[in-house]
This record gives structure tokens, C-alpha cells and sequence, in this order.
């Protein structure tokens, strides 16, 4: 009986030793071959991806899907309606945190992102027709890697009557030194260009800032800001400090509610033109011309729901113009508290006065004195 107890004991531990061979064999194999197997999972998910977008898609995949990823000879055209015309990239590289991401979202996925001799077209007004959700519920962009570097980059977006060019566009974003950003040439929707565009760059906390971007003696960006730094409390603040013939600053804290965005506002401006403007907005041209001697707005308020806006406007124009009026100089003074609104308004050597007061509880929202 002690025999056959021992012989068992024998016969059970050649088994579990067999088990266990098998096991760390099997482990061996998948260190070596997991990476090819997960490399192929992820380009299939890539061209199902694209094709859902009405795009074909080429590229050559390697690195490890754990942490690091290197895309090479990307190529994507569309074969349906779609708002991206092409898509050429040499080389994209991305290192990922897949903890980060499981324990904070998508704003903590990013490491580093690298892209090398990039050629990206937009066209809009191919994009396919989409069925309108009733109320889109807005959100702040979540895409600011910890690192970020575009080598000899170009992006066109096709419009009218121009295209907008940011040609061969190198800018390095290292949150441990600052950087330089570089466009060989610069074209807007107005036809306005300018080449050897240069400025400085830095990106500590995710705190971007661009400064001291010179286009002309008239058009020069000072200080350009996108404070990512408290996205994690889905909160972004924009900042804009530029010369367009006078001088324009703008500030906007923008904060996450259930369904919308919550806004801060705050506009100055001095001796601008209503032609530098528009080189920078999408009016048409002769849209409006004339002077802004002093402009000053203050507001607050969710986006899409006029009734919960508030705010106070000054505003000093001259020479006012539109094609089929002359509306000469005058000055605004407004307040606009939620659900009220009185407009009165004088233009001196103009064509039209009016004046209107808005009970509470009606479609239209301002609070708006103007005066001559």
C-alpha cells in the first residue's frame, strides 16, 4: 500500500511539473509573439475605423501596443463623403499611458506625440450629411499630450475664396524647456499671406502659451494662451493679446455643466479697423468697415441658452459703413441681465433710430442703451 501511495505521489508530481512547463512555455510564447498578434488587432481596428469615416487607409505599424506605438508611410484618401480630403504622414510616433487613461480619461492617455513630414487637407464642404442630434451636448477638447513635436507639418482647410495654408510648420511643445514655432508660410480665407512666420513657444502644466508672433507692423500676436492645466476639472482658459492696426485682447474661461459649457468672456479693443477684422473673421468682404475707437465687453453665461447670459458693453465706433448704409459714429452702452432686455439707439449722420424694450420671459435676450 505504501508503494502504491508513493508510486501516485510520483506519477501526481510529474503531472503538475508537466503543467507547469506548459504554462511557462506558453508565457514564453506569448512575450514573443504577442506583439506581432496585437500590432495586426490594431490595424484592423484602424482600417475599420477609417472605413467607418469613408476613408482607405495604408500604413506600416510597429513598436510595443503597451506603451508605444510608430505609425510609418501613412496614406488615407476618402472613398465616400467625407470633411478630410488626404492624410500623408512619413512618420507618426505616440507614447501612451495605459493606467493613466484607466485612472483619469483620455487627458492622461498621451505622453508624447511625434509627427515628421505631414501633409493633412480638410475640405468641409464634402463632409456627409449627418442627422442633427436635438441639443449636441458640448464638450471641452481632451487631446493635450504631455509632449508634442510637428516636423515640416502642413495643413490646408479648403474654403472661399481662399484656402486656409499653414505650410511646412515645425513647433516643439516640452514642458521642461521652451520652443519655437516655425510656418514657412501662412495664407488665411481672406487671401492675406505672410512668410517666415516665427514665434516662442512654452508648455508647462499644459499650459500652452505662443508669444511675440510678428506678421506685419500691422498684424502681430503678443501673447497667445490655452491653459489645459485644470482639464481635469473640465475647465479652459483662452487668452489672446494681439495688434491688428490697434490693439485686441480677449479672455474666455470655459467650464463643463451636465449637458453644455459655461463661458467668462471679456473683450477690449482700441483703434481697430473693421478691415483688419475681417482678414481674421469669416465675413465676407466690404462686409462692414469703419472704426472701433474703444470697445469693452464683459459677459458670462451657459452657450446655447441665451436666457442665462449677463454682461455689460461699451462700444465707441466711427465711419461705420455697409454697402447700402452709412450709418456715421456712435456710441453703445449696454447691460443685459438674464431674461431682460431695453434698446435704444442714435447714430450721429446716420439713417435710423429706434428704440425697444423686451419684457422677461420673451425669445430675444440684451440689455442695450446706445447713445450719439
Amino acid at each position: 500500500m505504501a508503494k502504491d501511495d508513493q508510486a501516485d505521489a510520483c506519477r501526481h508530481g510529474r503531472i503538475w511539473r508537466r503543467v507547469m512547463a506548459g504554462l511557462g512555455v506558453g508565457i514564453v510564447l506569448l512575450l514573443i509573439l504577442h506583439r506581432p498578434i496585437l500590432l495586426a488587432v490594431g490595424r484592423q481596428i484602424a482600417l475599420r475605423y477609417a472605413s467607418r469615416e469613408n476613408l482607405k487607409i495604408d500604413f506600416r505599424l510597429e513598436g510595443n501596443p503597451f506603451a508605444r506605438l510608430t505609425a510609418r508611410n501613412v496614406h488615407a484618401f476618402p472613398t465616400g463623403p467625407s470633411a478630410i480630403e488626404s492624410i500623408d504622414i512619413d512618420q507618426l510616433h505616440v507614447d501612451y499611458n495605459l493606467i493613466g487613461y484607466v485612472r483619469h480619461g483620455i487627458s492622461h492617455l498621451f505622453d508624447n506625440v511625434e509627427a515628421r513630414s505631414a501633409r493633412i487637407v480638410f475640405n468641409p464642404s464634402k463632409a456627409p450629411l449627418r442627422t442633427r442630434a436635438p441639443k449636441p451636448h458640448l464638450k471641452l477638447p481632451r487631446f493635450f499630450p504631455e509632449r508634442f513635436r510637428a516636423t515640416d507639418t502642413t495643413v490646408i482647410v479648403r474654403n472661399q475664396p481662399y484656402d486656409f495654408v499653414a505650410e511646412r510648420v515645425d513647433v516643439e511643445l516640452d514642458p521642461r524647456r521652451p520652443g519655437e514655432l516655425r510656418i514657412a508660410t501662412l495664407q488665411l480665407q481672406s487671401g492675406d499671406n505672410w512668410a517666415a512666420v516665427s514665434g516662442q513657444t512654452s508648455y508647462t502644466n499644459k499650459n500652452l502659451i505662443i508669444r511675440d508672433v510678428l506678421l506685419d507692423e500691422q498684424e502681430q500676436v503678443h501673447l497667445l494662451n490655452i491653459d489645459a492645466s485644470r482639464i481635469d476639472a473640465s475647465i479652459l482658459g483662452i487668452g489672446l493679446n494681439c495688434t491688428v492696426g490697434g490693439q485686441l485682447s480677449a479672455s474666455a474661461t470655459l467650464s463643463e455643466t451636465q449637458s453644455s459649457l459655461n463661458a467668462k468672456l471679456n473683450v477690449a479693443a482700441e483703434n481697430v479697423s473693421w478691415q483688419s477684422l475681417n482678414k481674421f473673421l469669416v465675413f465676407p468682404e466690404s462686409y462692414l468697415s469703419g472704426e472701433i475707437e474703444r470697445l469693452a465687453l464683459d459677459g458670462s453665461g451657459i452657450i446655447d441658452q441665451p436666457r442665462t447670459w449677463s454682461g455689460t458693453l461699451s462700444l465707441r465706433m466711427s465711419d461705420v459703413r455697409r454697402p447700402e448704409l452709412n450709418l456715421g459714429s456712435a456710441v453703445v452702452l449696454g447691460r443685459h441681465r438674464s431674461g431682460q432686455e431695453r434698446i435704444s439707439s442714435s447714430w450721429r449722420n446716420g439713417v435710423a433710430r429706434h428704440n425697444r424694450r423686451l419684457r422677461p420671459n420673451t425669445n430675444e435676450s440684451g440689455n442695450f442703451r446706445h447713445r450719439t
